[in-house]
């Protein structure tokens, strides 16, 4: 895999008042990837992949402060090409070749006006337009078909918050944000062979499955609390709900010439609650612990549609003890177990798809030594050190289970850095 990219930011203070700011990016990347399904020497389900991406990012923003007010206004433009290669796949121990790519284009308008109402409150209120185009094409099998299509969105996005500093130490605050997704094409649209008609241009019937979505679109509200109650604890917790609208999952299934993957389109809410701690009781040792928990109900005339690879409880808890040596230097020991609830590798809860992934939970631990500038330091650490097999996805396209494996094996070894200048 090969990326690089470059940016130039300039900034402007045209009065005490008023500043601009303008940012350009351009970013490339190349990548070799793809999947052996089958796991034996015979080449039967195997798909290699190639891509790349090329894009282009500019904003102009101007930023304004008058004592109790400020705002930010701004414009963005984004534009991408990208690709993706299978050439050559195998499905069933026939050859074949695949290529999808697509041209992207998105500009952007917003605004964002805050407003300090006391000393201990802040009011604040923006909105965003958007407009997004996208280009797409197929080519299956060296033309036998080739189809595109293009569509355009828009969207007016908005937000409001408040800030309230309760105390010296606690600050309580509120959001409603409404969020926005252009539509996607589907990506692996073997559906096709379904239109296929040698009469047409790209030998398939339209209008097809070769189709972009909707928008989606979310709106959340937010509370939260975070500060330091204690002199020995700093906290956040928040509670959230989630209304998803039009929201795509993806679904794979087998159709005899190759894998399909479409979206299933749903609404969706999720609740929950997250919090996010480091304790210390002592100016040696810190407990830092975060929890997570979320509930997604999903609308959909079939029950046993849930959201997929959506764990309802996620939890961490690291133990740190830093011990000062003689020489000025420290030495730092820390435990990091983290843990993830069971969930569903695709969108279905139905036991005879075989798709239910089981909950895990992670060891790591570090020991390292800085020297008293701390200019380096020396560590020796461990990661997955129980050696935890689990399953990061698992799809059912057909008469067989394609299980996602974690690639994070027992890990043991010594890690050097030095810090250059300061």
């Amino acid at each position: 895999n090969e990326a690089d990219g470059w940016s130039v930011t300039a900034d402007w203070v045209m009065t005490e008042t008023l500043s601009w700011k303008f940012i350009y990016a351009d970013r490339s990347s190349e990548y070799g990837s793809g999947l052996d399904d089958d796991s034996v020497a015979a080449t039967l389900f195997t798909y290699p992949e190639t891509g790349f991406a090329d894009q282009e990012s500019a904003e102009l923003q101007l930023y304004g402060d008058f004592g109790a007010w400020d705002f930010v206004a701004g414009l963005y433009s984004f534009e991408e090409d990208g690709e993706n290669r299978q050439v050559p796949n195998f499905f069933a121990g026939g050859p074949g070749d695949f290529t999808l790519g697509q041209h992207a284009e998105s500009q952007a308008i917003y605004g964002n006006v805050g407003f300090q109402v006391t000393e201990d409150l802040r009011l604040s209120a923006g909105a965003r337009y958007t407009e997004d185009d996208k280009d797409a094409y197929v080519i299956i099998n060296s033309g036998l078909i080739a189809e595109s299509n293009a569509r355009d969105w828009s969207e007016t996005s908005w937000e409001v918050a408040a800030a309230w500093d309760v105390s010296e130490r606690i600050n309580l605050y509120g959001t409603i944000q409404n969020g926005y997704q252009s539509g996607q094409y589907p990506p692996r649209p073997y559906c096709l062979f379904a239109n296929l008609d040698f009469s047409q241009p790209g030998n398939v019937s339209r209008p097809n499955c070769f189709q972009a979505n909707d928008n989606v679109t979310a709106t959340n509200y937010e509370i939260g609390l975070k500060g330091t109650p204690l002199d020995t604890l700093q906290m956040s917790i928040a509670a959230f709900y989630t209304d998803y609208s039009d929201l795509p999952y993806q679904v794979s299934e087998s159709t005899g010439v190759g894998f399909n993957t479409v979206n299933l389109i749903v609404d969706q809410t999720s609740s929950g609650i997250e919090w996010e701690s480091a304790w210390a009781p002592t100016n040696a040792f810190t407990l830092f612990t975060t929890l997570g928990y979320i509930d997604a109900d999903v609308d959909d005339p079939n029950p046993t549609v849930v959201a997929p690879l959506t764990p309802e409880i996620t939890a961490s808890i690291s133990p740190q003890y830093i011990v000062g040596l003689a020489n000025g230097g420290e030495l730092l020991f820390r435990v990091d177990w983290s843990y993830r609830d069971d969930m569903y590798g695709e969108p279905s809860n139905d036991p005879g798809r075989f798709t239910a992934i089981d909950s895990r939970d992670l060891i790591n631990f570090d020991i390292t030594y800085s020297e008293p500038n701390a200019r380096w330091s020396l560590s020796a650490y461990g990661r997955n050190v129980t050696d935890e097999k689990y399953d990061n996805a698992r799809l059912l396209p057909t008469d067989y289970v394609l299980i996602i494996l974690n690639n994070d094996r027992s890990e043991f070894g010594l890690r050097y850095v030095y810090n250059f200048g300061g």
